[in-house]
């Protein structure tokens, strides 16, 4: 009687004890399969207890499958509460580390001295910018950003945009844009899409340097380096005085408001080629609709690490202008000012030939010419007195040097201080004439938030 309640307790057991298990399934479906294949296993324990028939065998096999499906099921439902758990977190730490809404900038307080051979008084310029910056998370693909600048000349108390003269005097731009920049950015597919008025900049901004209105794709290949290989075409509208002072410019040639259709279409190429170098490409057309005439312009250049604190840039650029058209740069840096480490710091010299028409919208990098459009006026006596001549031309080269320091003194803020010298060409013809002694020094206070 007990080797009886042994056999019938051992089977239930065995239901139970896999029904806890689920990696132990398998090995309970293949027990009593090999059972039902071979009745004579166990013919010892069987010889000392009643026979096993076959029906008793199925409706073990059936209760054992009702119950490894109800597991299964209560094994599903689990991962579902989990998986639902887990969104519902993933929701709570967005809204706790990713607001929908982004707010930065930074700060500057800049003083400039320029000095010019042929002048005897310097330009000496005081100003103070606020830059902010936007972005609002429409999903987890786009965004919409936005930047707005605010700007006041203290030494004239111009605000931002009016140039030198006033918004109604001679010199001035006749224009505002406060908002700098408004767009959407997002991916479709593997494709970076911008839509709006955005900041497009040529590598080390050697030929453009501008905000345009309009779109721009970008795409991004994977390299062995780590890094990836980006491209980047972009077209729209600018404001430009590209062909302020142009000797191909027939309609306006000293038009100072420079014209506004005008269409910009660029192409950007940055490819990584070794562990600490990476290449850089640009083509760029800008055309004025009303009369198309155009502007082209192709720069190629290299930045590359030669060791852990030793950076190295160089590039050359070319434009199809008739006037001055070649330019190239060459920069050696040590050390890097990050505003995120105090007591940072980077020196550097650079050494550039400049041109006007090398580039498409800034006659010159880093602000060496004035800010207003850069040109020069002579005026001479003539006919005994009697009548005044005014000699225009516009800068049109500079050749020079820059060295400059940046500095970290306390976390998010930064002090940058820099001197340029040269010589500074003023005609448009292949060759500028006489060139002038010019200098450039500049020292300003960044603080970011």
């Amino acid at each position: 009687m007990k080797k009886k309640m042994m056999v019938g307790g051992l089977l239930p057991a065995l239901v139970l004890s896999t029904c806890g298990l689920a990696g132990a399934q398998p090995v309970a479906m293949d027990t009593l399969t090999a059972m039902e294949q071979n009745p004579d296993a166990g013919s010892q324990m069987r010889a000392s207890t009643e026979p096993v028939t076959q029906e008793s065998l199925q409706e073990m096999r059936r209760q054992l499958e009702e119950q490894l499906q109800q597991a299964q099921e209560l094994q599903n439902r689990l991962n579902a509460q989990l998986g639902s758990l887990e969104k519902r977190m993933k929701k709570v730490e967005k809204k706790s580390w990713e607001p929908p809404v982004e707010i930065h900038g930074y700060g500057r307080l800049r003083w400039d001295k320029h000095r010019y051979e042929d002048r005897n008084d310097p330009n000496d310029y005081k100003t103070i910018w606020l830059n902010l910056f936007t972005k609002y998370r429409i999903n987890d693909r786009w965004a919409l950003h936005s930047e707005h600048e605010f700007e006041n000349n203290l030494t004239t108390n111009h605000g931002a945009y009016e140039g030198q003269g006033g918004y109604n005097e001679p010199g001035g731009k006749k224009y505002s844009r406060p908002v700098l920049q408004l767009y959407a950015e997002g991916r479709v597919g593997e494709v970076n899409v911008k839509a709006g008025r955005y900041y497009l900049q040529s590598p080390y901004k050697f030929t453009f340097d501008d905000k345009i209105d309009g779109w721009q794709i970008s795409y991004g290949i994977p390299t062995k380096w780590g890094r990836k290989a980006n491209f980047t075409l972009s077209a729209g509208n600018t404001y430009s005085k590209i062909f302020y002072g142009d000797k191909e410019n027939e309609s306006n040639y000293w038009n100072e408001g420079g014209d506004g259709n005008l269409k910009v279409v660029s192409l950007i190429g940055e490819i990584p080629v070794a562990k600490n170098t990476n290449l850089a490409m640009h083509y760029g057309k800008i055309k004025r609709r009303n009369d198309r005439l155009e502007r082209k312009t192709w720069s190629i250049g290299f930045d590359t690490k030669i060791n852990r604190d030793l950076k190295f840039w160089a590039g050359i650029a070319k434009s199809d202008s008739q006037t001055l058209n070649k330019s190239h740069f060459l920069q050696l840096q040590y050390k890097e000012a990050r505003p995120d480490i105090p007591g940072s710091y980077d020196i550097y010299i650079k050494k550039y030939l400049q041109r006007g028409h090398s580039g498409m919208t800034n006659w010159f990098n880093d602000d060496i010419a004035e800010f207003t459009h850069g040109d020069y006026k002579e005026e001479n006596i003539a006919n005994n007195g009697n009548d005044k001549v005014f000699q225009y031309s516009r800068w049109g080269e500079f050749n020079g040097l820059r060295i400059g320091v940046d500095f970290v003194p306390t976390r998010n803020t930064k002090l940058l201080i820099n001197y340029t010298f040269g010589k500074m060409g003023k005609c448009l013809d292949k060759d500028p004439g006489r060139r002038y002694d010019y200098s450039f020094f500049r020292t300003q206070w960044e603080m970011y938030f």
